[in-house]
């Protein structure tokens, strides 16, 4: 995964931010990078590259709204063995219940 992330972002930084997470679909971890953080969703599944797709599409639809914060989506990296990677914008999203 690492190896695939450096190589598409074009980055040769890629340390954990410490940020991570999953439900019970996808993973999610945070990452620095030359470019700055991102967030990055991984799942191994053959169907991951269309969830992601999809998911890509839907934030591009409501960042475009100019309406609510979303994650800027960045790229659907394909996994050479198997499932993909989403990366996106790292949004801090510690603070939001006040």
């Amino acid at each position: 995964m690492e190896a695939a992330l450096r190589r598409e972002l074009g980055t040769a930084v890629l340390r954990p931010a410490g940020h991570s997470g999953g439900g019970c679909i996808s993973h999610g971890e945070s990452f620095h990078t030359d470019h700055g953080r991102v967030y990055v969703k991984s799942n191994s599944r053959s169907e991951a590259r269309r969830m992601f797709d999809g998911e890509m599409a839907s934030l591009t639809a409501i960042l475009q709204t100019h309406t609510v914060k979303v994650p800027k989506p960045m790229k659907v990296i394909d996994l050479p063995e198997g499932g993909a990677l989403f990366v996106m914008e790292h949004l801090d999203m510690r603070g939001l219940n006040r």
